[in-house]
């Protein structure tokens, strides 16, 4: 839906609309409401250059998780400008998230961040040993208030912020089972399983 109503209209619609306008403004055709409209349209196109990209990014993209021997990896490129690495003794342990939980899909702590733009409910829930921040994490004014826009109405999702630190990171898995087996063991055990590996349950899919 953001792909209709964000990249077409906004990308294509109003750069073409401004070129038209602005044509016939030089060809001594157009009138002062159809330079005002020209301008417009052109200043409402740029400004709205980074949720076009954003909108693109996510379209395009599929943010994961990427288990390593020595680092849980974060793979979002919607909210982050590469790759965030926590190391595993960092890692605590993951829990299953029930978004029929008041707590859960109508508060949200100050130490919890959300790794998706998706609507679909968040599953799983990773804790830290400590604060953790995210330091390649996108500001709202590239794009990525966009999201705030189309995710619950219920309440305002809680993205990574330059400079915050967290201490649970919620997420979604397509089988969050399977994928908290998978972050349990490796986080648990004596030596990280196939390294570079995705949890279970995850591969293809948001987280």
């Amino acid at each position: 839906m953001f792909a209709v109503f964000a990249v077409f209209p906004w990308g294509l619609g109003l750069p073409l609309a401004a070129l038209t306008s602005g044509l016939e403004a030089v060809a001594g055709q157009s009138d002062v409401l159809g330079t005002t409209m020209a301008v417009a349209a052109g200043a409402a196109s740029f400004a709205t250059v980074p949720a076009q990209v954003q909108t693109v990014r996510a379209l395009l993209s599929r943010p994961r998780l990427t288990l390593e021997a020595d680092a849980l990896v974060i793979h979002d490129p919607v909210f982050l400008r590469k790759d965030a690495r926590i190391a595993r003794e960092r890692i605590a342990e993951a829990d299953r998230l029930d978004w029929k939980d008041a707590e859960v899909s109508f508060l949200i702590g100050y130490d919890t961040t959300e790794l998706t733009p998706f609507r679909e409910p968040l599953n799983v829930e990773v804790r830290l040993r400590g604060d953790h921040g995210f330091a390649s994490a996108r500001r709202l004014h590239h794009g990525t208030w966009i999201w705030r826009v189309a995710r619950r109405w219920d309440r305002a999702p809680q993205f990574p912020v330059p400079g915050d630190c967290y201490r649970r990171i919620r997420i979604r898995a397509r089988h969050p089972v399977d994928a908290l087996t998978a972050l349990t063991e490796w986080a648990t055990g004596s030596a990280a399983p196939d390294a570079g590996r995705p949890p279970d349950g995850t591969t293809g899919e948001p987280y």
